[in-house]
């Protein structure tokens, strides 16, 4: 009896010996291994035909249960392709077919969504404005195409100025405009873009973007505030399904807080106020900006009332809105045949290290340009000036269209007498686009641009719904014969 009782409890000794042999000890078990397993399964390997049979290939992080993706602009060189979920090897996954919901090119950010029912694992965003330099952080991608793979390193730079000149150049740019990102040193090589880069926490903190190949661990990501400041241009549900909210939602910062509530709107009438947290939209929680924008997009097609909750001060308030038809922008009631082709421009001199307030200035010239250019204007003079062109934009039928502002240094543009597009300061050639509904017709324009020194630039481009963004040809511009539009 004794002899069975001793080779029971070393039989039982063996069998637990030899499954502790199959599970990780604790010490295995690090941080870094815990962070790894609680994103892996929301990252994705993304492939993209393209011609001549060429395969581009990048990453992306799901950031909503129903398959929204946030990646880059430059690794979807077509709006359909390929994703493959989480760290298998690649012959025990099926691939994910997925197609682009939004872009901003001039950021290099872009949602897309996997085809299939959901829910999909996801990796939370975080916030990117109190990063530490020398934090630890986690980069998970697609290099070379091989299938989800991680590195680890730490945060180099917290935040670094986007194509500047060396740093001591830049301390006589005290007002800078240049886009900022975040410096790690984590390996990251050709497949990366477009994947997280992750915190201690598991929390998605900058989408891998660009890194310095004459250089060694010098990879760059964009910070994930950056994708909370331009969620509305990237995705623009209400936009896209023609529908209107009457609800604007405060810039910059994660929550999505009510900003502005239009007057009788849709919101209006429901009652949500200015300085409201939207908690959640029929039902599903809303637990910042893209959250909001991605609901819309799910929501708005079915054209049915909305259940919204709201925070407002300590107290759950809930209210339901009937979104309304978004009207496009009206065109001027103007007589065509009193125009002539191009726009009429005024030039001022001065130092600026912003847009000035050109109502106090005297102009040395005027003229017509044909375009948004600064070829028939700025002469002989090289640095330190200012311009404002006015006209009309003629636009050949109702829809969307997107205008992107260019310039080196800063610029901006008015529509229908309202700001539509702020690219001010002092920065390089750098774009900046926004959506927006035009109706047919002739709509008053005018851009506002100033010169610092070194280069000098200024254009406007315009790109229709499921077409090229081209330059604003002289035919689509035109300006009052008797002189200047004010």
């Amino acid at each position: 009896m004794l002899a069975r009782v001793a080779v029971s409890v070393v039989s039982l000794l063996l069998c637990a010996s030899v499954f502790a042999q199959d599970s990780p000890s604790a010490a295995r078990v690090t941080p870094l291994v815990k962070v790894i397993r609680q994103i892996e399964s929301g990252v994705v390997s993304l492939f993209i035909p393209g011609p001549n049979n060429q395969l581009a290939q990048g990453s992306g992080t799901i950031i909503h249960p129903d398959g929204f993706a946030l990646t880059n602009d430059h690794v979807l060189p077509a709006n359909e392709g390929f994703a493959l979920l989480g760290a298998g090897l690649p012959n025990q996954q099926q691939p994910v077919r997925f197609r682009v919901i939004g872009r901003y090119p001039e950021r290099d950010l872009a949602v897309i969504r996997l085809d299939g029912p959901g829910p999909f694992p996801t990796v939370a965003p975080a916030r990117s404005h109190d990063l530490m330099n020398g934090e630890s952080v986690v980069v998970a991608g697609n290099p070379g195409g091989r299938g989800l793979v991680f590195t680890s390193g730490i945060i180099s730079a917290a935040s670094v100025l986007g194509d500047a000149p060396n740093a001591l150049v830049m301390t006589n740019y005290r007002i800078d405009y240049r886009p900022r990102f975040i410096q790690f040193d984590a390996a990251s090589n050709g497949g990366n873009s477009g994947g997280p880069l992750i915190n201690m926490d598991g929390h998605q903190i900058g989408i891998v973007s660009a890194k310095i190949t004459q250089e060694q661990n010098v990879g760059f990501a964009i910070p994930i505030d950056t994708a909370y400041q331009l969620a509305h241009e990237i995705i623009g549900a209400e936009l896209r399904s023609g529908q209107n909210t009457g609800i604007s939602i405060q810039m910059p910062g994660a929550p999505a807080i009510v900003q502005q509530v239009e007057e009788n709107s849709a919101a209006a009438e429901a009652g949500v106020q200015p300085g409201d947290l939207i908690v959640s939209l029929n039902g599903r929680p809303v637990r910042h900006v893209i959250d909001w924008e991605l609901e819309l997009t799910i929501a708005l097609p079915r054209r049915q009332p909305l259940a919204i909750q709201l925070r407002r001060n300590d107290n759950l308030v809930s209210v339901t809105l009937q979104p309304q038809p978004l009207l496009p922008l009206p065109a001027d009631n103007v007589d065509e045949s009193h125009l002539t082709a191009g726009l009429h421009y005024e030039l001022f001199h001065g130092q600026y290290s912003l847009l000035p307030d050109f109502a106090a200035l005297t102009s040395v010239s005027q003229g017509t340009t044909p375009i948004v250019s600064l070829d028939s204007i700025k002469r002989d003079r090289n640095d330190y000036y200012a311009v404002a062109m006015t006209g009309f934009l003629k636009v050949d039928q109702d829809g969307l269209c997107r205008l992107v502002l260019t310039s080196d240094d800063g610029s901006r543009a008015f529509l229908n007498g309202n700001p539509v597009i702020d690219n001010d300061g002092n920065h390089p050639p750098y774009g900046v686009g926004r959506w927006l509904s035009l109706q047919k017709g002739l709509h008053p324009i005018r851009i506002e641009y100033f010169q610092g020194n070194g280069g000098a630039e200024v254009g406007l481009s315009l790109q229709k719904y499921g077409t090229p963004l081209q330059p604003v040809p002289a035919a689509m511009l035109m300006h009052v014969s008797a002189g200047k539009f004010d």
